[in-house]
Formats: C-alpha cells, sequence, structure tokens
C-alpha cells in the first residue's frame, strides 16, 4: 500500500504578512516555539511542584503545566500591541511597554518562575503560557503580530497621539479572542 508521507505542521506554516484588526494593521512577527527534548517531546513545568498545599493556595492559572517559549525572529524592543493567533483565529490582544520584554524568556511569557505564580500580577503571564503550552501540546502553531507603536528601549518613549493601552482596548472591543478572561 503506497501511502503518501503527510509533512508535520512544523515543515508546513504559511500566515499572512499583515494582519488588520479595528482598523490598525499588525505586522508578522513570527511563531512562538515551546522547547521540546531532542524526541520532540515536549518539556513541560511547574514552578510550584513540591510545595505544600500547592492546590489550596494557588488559583489553577498559576499551577501550569508551563513551557519555555521563545519567538521565531525578533520582536521590536518598543512600546506597542500585540495579538496571538492560533489557525487564522486571533485568540488574544493585548499591549506591553516592550514588546521584546513581553516575549522574553527572563521577564516575559517566555519563562514562568515560581516568584510569577505566586503574585497576582503574574496571571496574565501564566495564563498565556499555559494556554501556548496547550496550543503546542495540540500540534498548533502559535502567530504573533505586532503593532509598535514606541521608541526603542535605548531612548525615552516617544510622545504617541495614541497609547498602546488604548489601542489594545478598542481591538479587543471590536474582536475579543476566547484567551481573555471574561469580561
Amino acid at each position: 500500500m503506497d501511502i503518501t508521507p503527510v509533512p508535520s505542521v512544523g515543515d508546513e506554516h504559511w500566515a499572512p504578512p499583515h494582519l488588520v484588526l479595528a482598523r490598525r494593521v499588525l505586522t508578522y512577527s513570527g511563531r512562538l516555539f515551546v522547547e521540546r527534548d531532542a524526541n520532540g517531546v515536549l518539556l513541560e513545568y511547574s514552578p510550584l511542584v513540591g510545595m505544600a498545599a500547592v492546590e489550596q493556595r494557588y488559583p489553577a492559572w498559576a499551577l501550569g503545566p508551563f513551557g519555555r517559549i521563545e519567538p521565531e525572529f525578533a520582536i521590536p524592543a518598543q512600546a506597542g500591541v500585540f495579538a496571538l493567533v492560533t489557525d487564522g483565529v486571533v485568540r488574544y490582544v493585548g499591549h506591553a511597554r516592550n514588546l521584546e520584554a513581553a516575549f522574553g524568556f527572563r521577564t516575559g511569557i517566555g519563562h514562568i518562575a515560581r516568584r510569577d505564580a505566586q503574585r497576582a500580577c503574574g496571571e496574565e503571564r501564566c495564563r498565556l503560557n499555559r494556554l501556548i503550552t496547550v496550543e503546542a501540546r495540540a500540534g498548533r502553531a502559535v502567530d504573533v503580530y505586532v503593532l509598535a507603536m514606541g521608541a526603542s528601549r535605548w531612548w525615552r518613549p516617544a510622545r504617541c497621539a495614541e497609547s498602546p493601552v488604548a489601542v489594545a482596548a478598542e481591538i479587543v472591543e471590536s474582536n475579543r479572542g476566547d484567551w481573555h478572561p471574561p469580561a
């Protein structure tokens, strides 16, 4: 029986170069990759494992499992708006003072430390990391689109007519993804 091999999801991936949301043009910045071992198995961890009474003390978003996430391409070190997209569907729209840091390994959703899972201010980071890890486990790619709106991290931020917070809120109002918490 002759069966033609089907390429894996990782080999065949296409995403449009631009995404228009609420009349704003976001530019494709690549996929988010979750770290895998040499055999291709997803590496997952939970920073709160081993702590006493974890289930009673911490909410579900803090328990994981999480993955180490890296963007495919460099993301601009500017203030701006980002969108996370899977299979052509916008899942989440957010904003950041520094887009590069928001997706960085040490300061952003790239790595979840114990302190991130223990503090309420780490909820969004933990939730997004967990959702991206779930998508990777299912074999789906998560694409990142950005709208850079500020100066680089080496200079003082430019005075923009619009803030990234306002632009993100405007986009969410018209295109609320299912990864946003209930309003």
